[in-house]
This record gives structure tokens, C-alpha cells and sequence, in this order.
């Protein structure tokens, strides 16, 4: 039997299966090495469970802490594993991957320095553009962005290229307690859809980034990816009070555990 074809995403050209390479979104050093999801029907049920609340009861009797306990019960019987190596996808030849390899180097100095804008300044110009790039390439193998044709794929192919004038925004901000269901990091990926146009997303342990194809809505403070390119950019920490596109991807995600159909449009209209 001949071996089904894969087309790059990044150079486009044909490959067979074997010759594409199993790549990490988001990279596997920003916390994409097991990943787990919270299990929303026990989380509900654990909540009225005479035998958890006796549990708790029992452990802080002898001392233990609550916020330990809370956590521990949460790693051991709220949680399963999705991706126990990572999650990976096969969307890119090995060329290109190993070419991408740099970019991710570069954003991993700034995963590393938690994006601090006092420390970033210090970055050649180059590297900034190398952290932009690795970003921007990883959206290219979101199972949710399969059927779409970017066109920021000369700006991710050209090493030199430091201008970006197309269609796709990209937007992010730094975790905090509040981002996450429980202060769980959820390095999910998902797509929104409003009349203005689509909205993707990915994240990792530390940041969570929104790519679109129309102005950010006002109400929702979020960081321009270029603007780490300014020697004093302003770093966004938190999703806000209304919890920003990310609320809305995760409680899609959430409901679709307990099957409950969320469409896939989002709020049409946000001021």
C-alpha cells in the first residue's frame, strides 16, 4: 500500500508521512509535557459528595492546610490525562520544524523572563522578531485552523522579514489565578467565531494568545504581539473581570464534557 501524502503547512510542499514530523503546540519547554484536563462532571459531583467533604474534614483535623488538600484531591481525582507526551501534531516536514526551532529558542528566553518588559527591552531586535515568529508559527498547526490560508506564512518562511501588514491580529496576555477554572492552566486550544470574523487560541503555562482576523473588541485588554518590540511595552497580567475570549473558549470546552451543545458563534456584537 503506498503511503498517504502530507502537504507542509509552512513550505507547502508534499511529504510522505514519514517524512513529517511530530511538532509540539505550544512548545513542549513552556509546559506542553502532560496534559491534563479538569473531569467537570466529577468536579460537580465532588461538590456534593458527603464522602469528599468528610475527607476534607478529616485532613484538617490533623493539621493539613486546606489549600493542600483542595490540591491534592484536584491532581488525584478531578483531573485526567489528555496528552501524557504533549500535545503534537503532525503539520510540518522536518525541515521546517527544525527551522522553527530557532523562533522557539527565542520565545523561550522570554517564557523564561515571564515576558518582563524590563528584561525584553534588552533583547536584539532580531530575537524580538524571532519570539513574534514562533508564535505566529504555531497557530499553523491548531487542529481548529486546518481549512485556513494565512498570509503571514512569508513573514514566518523569511528569517529577515520584519514587516507584517496582512489580515491576522495577534493579541496575548500573562497568566494569573483568575485566568483558569480552579487556577488550573488550560493550554487548550479553540476557536470562536463573531460576525466581525474568527477568533483562535492557544496558550501555555504562562500566557495565553488569541490570533483574529479583525480588530480586538475594546472591552477586552490585551497586549499587540509587536508591541514587544517597543523598549517600554506594556505587559497585560490577567483576562479582566469578564474573562476576555479565553472565558469564552473554556466554557465551550467545558460543556462540551457534559454534552451540552455550545454554538460555535460567539457574542456578535461587544462594545
Amino acid at each position: 500500500m503506498q503511503e498517504k501524502k502530507c502537504r507542509c503547512k509552512l513550505c507547502g510542499a508534499l511529504f510522505k508521512d514519514s517524512d513529517m514530523s511530530e511538532e509540539h503546540y505550544p512548545a513542549r519547554s513552556t509546559g506542553n509535557d502532560d496534559i491534563v484536563a479538569l473531569d467537570i462532571i466529577k468536579m460537580f459531583e465532588s461538590l456534593r459528595s458527603s464522602k469528599v467533604h468528610s475527607e476534607i474534614e478529616k485532613r484538617l483535623a490533623v493539621g493539613e492546610k486546606l489549600e493542600d488538600i483542595t490540591g491534592n484531591i484536584l491532581d488525584t481525582q478531578l483531573t485526567k490525562s489528555l496528552y501524557p507526551k504533549g500535545r503534537t501534531a503532525r503539520t510540518l516536514c522536518r525541515k521546517c520544524n527544525t527551522f522553527l526551532g530557532k523562533y522557539d529558542k527565542s520565545y523561550l528566553r522570554f517564557f523564561d523572563l515571564d515576558g518582563n518588559p524590563k528584561a525584553i527591552k534588552g533583547f536584539q531586535r532580531q530575537t524580538k522578531y524571532q519570539i513574534i515568529k514562533a508564535i505566529y508559527a504555531k497557530f499553523i498547526s491548531l487542529p481548529e485552523t486546518q481549512d485556513e490560508e494565512f498570509d503571514f506564512l512569508d513573514f514566518i518562511r523569511n528569517e529577515d522579514e520584519t514587516s507584517y501588514n496582512g489580515t491576522w491580529k495577534l493579541y496575548f496576555v500573562k497568566r494569573d489565578k483568575r485566568s483558569d477554572l480552579m487556577g488550573l492552566p488550560d493550554i487548550g486550544t479553540g476557536k470562536i467565531v463573531f460576525d466581525e470574523g474568527v477568533v483562535y487560541e492557544m496558550s501555555d503555562d504562562k500566557f495565553i494568545f488569541d490570533l483574529m482576523n479583525f480588530p480586538k473588541h475594546a472591552c477586552f485588554q490585551m497586549t499587540n504581539i509587536f508591541d514587544i518590540l517597543n523598549k517600554n511595552y506594556r505587559l497585560t497580567e490577567g483576562t479582566g473581570k469578564d474573562g476576555g475570549y479565553h472565558a469564552q473558549v473554556l466554557i465551550s470546552r467545558l460543556f462540551s464534557q457534559i454534552n451540552i451543545q455550545v454554538p460555535e458563534e460567539g457574542v456578535s456584537k461587544l462594545e
